[in-house]
């Protein structure tokens, strides 16, 4: 009887009941526990798994330059350094699985499972395009590495079930930007990424402005490139062939061709030759932009009246007129004032199209404007390479003022009304205050120009640039918008003002990640 009373009082009490209740908690408790740390050990593993897929796409994508073995070296500059045992900068997980458990045989080194290339990625929907089928059009690359298993440690089950293989990818590509150069390109030789060489220094292009339908880009097209530099007015955003480079600025978008309409551009580049047409309202600015270099001289000529009896009149005491063709110069064959293209261009031979051959009549041109020939000027040959081009011509022309002095050409006087007209060569701008190089300022007839893959490209498409180069224009555009054509000389690969390397000033590449 008594032990029946203390079994209902045992019943009854109500002292200590918490202790019972945290006993028969604890298991849940601890299972609860568990599952919190695996999850986060599981979404630890993720995120190291897929820093390591980030981090071996962005190195991976820095050998993405379209030479030979560019996808091999892709792979190698990936697996060398971030996916190798023992290496500095190899990626591990740190809570691996032991080894010997399933994916896990090779310890915490994270490996590398696929590399994919592609030619393109469509950035707004985030699918890849074709599948690259060459070096050349390997532009993006996606990264897969190998999958992980973790199982579970502190569950009730721990050890029995895996979360599953995880596993992370990554893409990404080389971002081209462009800095303190004009949006102009030119199209390289076919396949020629080391355009230009040094035998390629020197020869005269006659590039073409690439028409406005559906044809391909051909080598020697030049075209505008889509670059919207932030520090550019509005207003200014048509006419960027006129602007002062060093003042552009950089971009870091894709770069894109810039199909459409182009008499403002063509304009604009003209002014650096000191042609201002009415209507289109171009003025020289104090920053350099519109404004003309200090020798202009090409194949235009100044044709200046005076009314009344100008026999003192002289193309020296004489301003304004207008800029003609030297072919309207009345009374007979005069030279052409300008530098001549390669001779194998102006005789129309094969193979001369757009790329010459840097063999010039320079003594023909000296004798004409200057008459003297090479052999009787010590140092035209300013690198001793043993071809005189026509910048070094240019140079030694700007070195001394009166070598860049007007001389008369033709003179017509008239009697109904008195007045005498002057045709005048026109070595120096006629309008707009000349823009002097200097160690801090290119000279105006200098332009940067970016070099492109055009292979098989028509209308708008992403230029993948091999270089810069700077350009000697040896003339302004002619010809109506769409068929227009400027005449340059290759100077070489692009260097600042003060001559220093243009490596990373006018050109940047680096890798992003696209997904």
């Amino acid at each position: 009887m008594i032990e029946k009373r203390l079994f209902i009082d045992f019943a009854k009490a109500r002292d200590a009941a918490i202790a019972p209740l945290y006993a028969l908690a604890l298991f849940g408790l601890i299972m609860i526990a568990g599952v919190g740390w695996d999850y986060s050990r599981m979404a630890t593993m993720h995120s190291e798994l897929q820093n390591a897929a980030d981090q071996a796409a962005l190195a991976a994508a820095t050998q993405l330059t379209g030479v030979t073995d560019a996808r091999a070296n892709a792979e190698a500059a990936a697996t060398t350094f971030l996916a190798t045992a023992g290496s500095a900068w190899a990626n591990e997980t740190k809570l691996a699985n032991e080894p010997g458990r399933t994916n896990d045989a090779d310890g915490r080194t994270v490996r590398l499972a696929t590399f994919e290339f592609f030619q393109s990625w469509d950035h707004a929907t985030d699918v890849p395009g074709p599948l690259a089928t060459s070096d050349a059009n390997a532009r993006y690359v996606r990264v897969t590495v190998d999958g992980r298993e973790a199982f579970y440690a502190l569950t009730s089950i721990g050890g029995l079930v895996s979360s599953g293989l995880i596993d992370a990818s990554a893409v990404a590509t080389l971002e081209a930007s462009a800095c303190n150069v004009p949006p102009l390109m030119v199209c390289a030789p076919t396949g020629n990424s080391g355009y230009p060489g040094t035998s390629e220094i020197g020869i005269a292009l006659d590039l073409r402005e690439k028409p406005q339908s559906t044809a391909d880009f051909t080598p020697g097209n030049f075209d505008l490139l889509d670059i919207d530099y932030e520090n550019i007015a509005n207003n200014q955003k048509n006419r960027t062939l006129g602007l002062n480079s060093d003042l552009l600025g950089c971009t870091a978008a894709q770069i894109t061709t810039r199909p459409g309409a182009r008499d403002t551009e063509n304009t604009a580049i003209n002014t650096r030759f000191g042609i201002y047409p009415n209507g289109q309202n171009f003025s020289c600015e104090a920053n350099g932009d519109f404004c003309p270099a200090d020798v202009t001289r090409n194949d235009l000529v100044r044709r200046v009246t005076v009314n009344g009896n100008g026999n003192n009149a002289t193309c020296a005491n004489t301003a304004g007129g207008d800029l003609i063709p030297y072919t309207d110069i009345p009374g007979g064959a005069v030279p052409k004032q300008g530098f001549p293209l390669d001779t194998c261009k102006a005789l129309g031979l094969a193979g001369c199209l757009s790329f010459g051959d840097g063999v010039w009549p320079v003594d023909t041109y000296l004798n004409d404007i200057h008459g003297t020939t090479s052999a009787s000027i010590p140092g035209l040959d300013a690198d001793g390479d043993g071809q005189i081009t026509r910048f070094e011509v240019y140079q030694w022309e700007r070195a001394v003022a009166s070598r860049t002095a007007p001389r008369e050409l033709a003179r017509v006087n008239t009697t109904s009304p008195t007045r005498t007209t002057l045709y005048c060569s026109a070595p120096r701008p006629i309008a707009g205050t000349p823009v002097v190089p200097s160690p801090t300022q290119k000279d105006r007839r200098i332009v940067t120009v970016a070099v492109v893959d055009c292979t098989g490209q028509s209308g708008r498409f992403d230029a993948k640039t091999f270089r810069f180069i700077d350009l000697f224009l040896l003339g302004p555009i002619t010809g109506p918008a769409g068929a227009g054509e400027l005449k340059a000389e290759v100077i070489g690969p692009a260097k600042r003002a003060d001559g220093g390397s243009g490596f990373q000033n006018f050109g940047r590449k680096k890798p992003v990640l696209v997904q």
